[in-house]
């Protein structure tokens, strides 16, 4: 990445420069990319990829309360993987974090609606 930014000093390269300040490299999936992108253009601040004790690895954290996850089929389809992921979202609840889970899809297609719903749960939390 330094390397890469380095190379591009250049007068045309302030479009990309920006580009690679805002790319995450913490994200696991191109869909989780798109959610950072998603949360950015519309001035959602988020820490991705938070480990909380006794819940584990969460994709998104705001606001310290509300947990964001994106659930892709490839990582989410087996059953252990929903008993897994029934388990954690328990866990968040009774540690007092909300949850909000979405496939890809509601990222890429309906993304008025994650953005919607995201501001209601901080809303909720003043």
């Amino acid at each position: 990445m330094e390397l890469l930014k380095q190379e591009l000093h250049a007068d045309r390269s302030a479009p990309v420069l920006r580009a690679l300040r805002d790319l995450d490299l913490r994200a696991e999936s191109i869909v989780e990319v798109d959610a950072q992108h998603l949360f950015r253009l519309n001035g959602i601040d988020f820490d991705a990829q938070v480990h909380l004790p006794g819940i584990g690895r969460v994709d998104f954290l705001l606001n310290g309360f509300l947990i964001v996850e994106i659930d892709g089929y490839a990582f989410h389809s087996k059953r252990a993987d929903m008993l897994r992921d029934r388990g954690r979202n328990n866990s968040s609840t009774v540690k007092g974090y909300a949850v909000l889970r979405y496939m890809p899809e509601h990222i890429w297609f309906n993304p008025e609606q994650v953005v919607s719903e995201i501001r209601a749960a901080l809303a909720s939390r003043g």
